[in-house]
């Protein structure tokens, strides 16, 4: 039914290496008109055979697909409460710093305190100004 073509490349340079892997999939469910003549001159039964073979591929695509996207979902929440859980760390830490920092002044050491207070105040910018580059996502279905 399905028609696939497979082509796979590889070239080599003096330092580059270059691999190509490429693939052609036919997505119709049924054969080609003709082919479907040929059989039905097999088997009268055929085309009934055919239909139920077709319906059963179209609700296996619709099955994967939603647990592919179920996948997505589950991974971008994963990494979505990931972020969160890190930020709130970040300002506990932050926070902790800086209350050390006043407890610090407190106690008279100005000179520690005014250290401890400037370090965490600066390294917390310098976390929140530094932008992350993000990955690039692995593409394994293309």
């Amino acid at each position: 039914m399905a028609k696939h073509q497979r082509e796979v490349k590889a070239a080599r340079n003096k330092d580059q290496s270059r691999f190509e892997h490429s693939e052609v999939f036919d997505d119709n469910l049924l054969p080609e008109a003709t082919e479907i003549e040929r059989l039905f001159t097999i088997d009268s039964n055929i085309l009934d055979w055919l239909k139920s073979r077709a319906e059963k591929e179209q609700d296996f695509r619709h099955v994967a697909y939603e647990r592919r996207i179920s996948l997505v979902d589950k991974h971008n929440k994963r990494d979505h409460d990931t972020s969160r859980f890190a930020l709130i760390i970040y300002f506990i830490l932050v926070g902790g710093c800086v209350a050390a920092a006043y407890c610090l002044l407190e106690e008279g050491r100005n000179l520690q305190g005014s250290i401890f207070g400037t370090a965490a105040v600066v390294l917390s910018l310098a976390v929140l100004i530094t932008r992350r580059e993000p990955k690039a996502p692995k593409n394994k279905d293309a």
